[in-house]
């Protein structure tokens, strides 16, 4: 049964994305908070990159300053252009290898391209030469988290938060942690923590919920979900985690609109169909993913065996009935 989608794998994309303002935090007052993955093509060409550093066989361009080279890469990476960031960094690296701060943007650009090997070895060795800086702990706990290396990711987010328990952004990531390897009630006092340090972050507020929800404390997951729907009452994750609330709760209509306005109308019918089908009432999740599969051709195969499911499943019902 593929069933909702959960926000849960949104928001720890999301919690990745945290680490470019660590980086473009010296380069500009407003740095942006999207970014964007690489194609395979710029990830292999990063990849070439870093592999001739290593093995001093890069053909670079001519050198420029290398106060030039560093503002140079620093504007690519305000502006998204991670290929070029790598160029310029990797230039003043190949003169200037001590320069850590350099190795620390470099990790985290290779963790923000998928490139977990690469970010490790960078930021580990930021770590031997600089263990106080608490934003390289930070990114290597995140590299450890995208990698499902719950204890490891833990550690580096509790050390940091040794250092210094004031960062909102760093219990953030704890409690993300901790969701994720299924310790729920830790995330919960993590993400609190989070939330009354920085109560405007939706996020963690969001997140917060989810895991209220995950412990079926409704009443709180609902308190929770409320402020984020002040903070930001259109964002999608809001809504589908309102849905999902909702749903658990058997307020089908009510959970419906609410998937709807997540943006998705397929996705919307799949998702209450799920929590029909769990609920044992198969003709109407029958139904629900019948209408997915008519507004949605392409989404055609997750719910046309969502509904052969459900229709063997009401078969069973009826046939045990009689």
């Amino acid at each position: 049964m593929k069933s909702a989608r959960h926000p849960l794998r949104g928001l720890v994309r999301g919690a990745l994305l945290l680490a470019l303002p660590f980086v473009v935090a010296h380069c500009a007052k407003n740095p942006s908070p999207a970014v964007r993955s690489l194609n395979q093509n710029e990830l292999y060409k990063a990849q070439e990159l870093h592999d001739f550093w290593n093995h001093k066989q890069a053909n670079l361009p001519e050198q420029l300053p290398e106060d030039r080279l560093e503002a140079l890469g620093d504007a690519a990476l305000k502006n998204r252009n991670f290929e070029s960031s790598l160029v310029n960094y990797l230039q003043i690296l190949q003169t200037h290898p001590e320069r850590y701060d350099l190795h620390y943007k470099v990790g985290v650009l290779f963790l923000l391209s998928g490139k977990l090997d690469a970010a490790q070895k960078e930021l580990a060795l930021v770590l031997v030469h600089r263990p106080d800086l608490l934003k390289a702990h930070e990114a290597l706990g995140l590299v450890f988290l995208q990698g499902k290396q719950y204890p490891q990711a833990i550690d580096e987010f509790q050390y940091a938060l040794s250092q210094d328990p004031s960062r909102a952004r760093t219990h953030h990531l704890l409690g993300v942690t901790f969701l994720e390897a299924g310790q729920v009630d830790r995330a919960i006092a993590e993400l609190e923590k989070a939330t009354a340090l920085d109560p405007r972050h939706l996020s963690s507020v969001t997140i917060l919920s989810e895991a209220y929800l995950k412990r079926k404390d409704y009443s709180r997951a609902t308190a929770t979900l409320k402020k984020a729907q002040a903070l930001a009452p259109g964002d999608h994750k809001v809504n589908l985690m309102l849905g999902q609330i909702l749903a658990s709760q058997k307020q089908y209509p009510q959970a419906l609109t609410a998937f709807l306005k997540a943006g998705d109308e397929a996705q919307a019918y799949n998702n209450i169909g799920v929590y029909y089908f769990m609920d044992g009432q198969y003709e109407e999740a029958a139904k629900c993913f019948q209408k997915a599969m008519e507004l949605r051709p392409t989404f055609y195969q997750e719910a046309k065996t969502n509904l052969q499911r459900a229709l063997e499943k009401l078969q069973e019902s009826r046939q045990g009935g009689t």
